[in-house]
């Protein structure tokens, strides 16, 4: 029985510890798609403001 108790605990926090490792790969991703939005963004306005400078002159 105690054997049955420490294989189901074991099982609980292995699958807790996956979650939690799925979870800040998930984060990072996200980040990482986000700081790529980020620079995209600044270069499309750039670009732009470029654009209107020279139809103003």
């Amino acid at each position: 029985m105690i054997v049955a108790w420490l294989i189901t605990i074991g099982l609980f926090l292995m699958c807790i510890y996956a979650t939690m490792v799925i979870i800040n790969g998930l984060k990072e991703k996200d980040q990482l798609d986000l700081a790529e939005l980020q620079s995209q963004l600044k270069k499309i306005t750039k670009n732009n403001d470029k654009k209107d400078m020279k139809l103003a002159i």
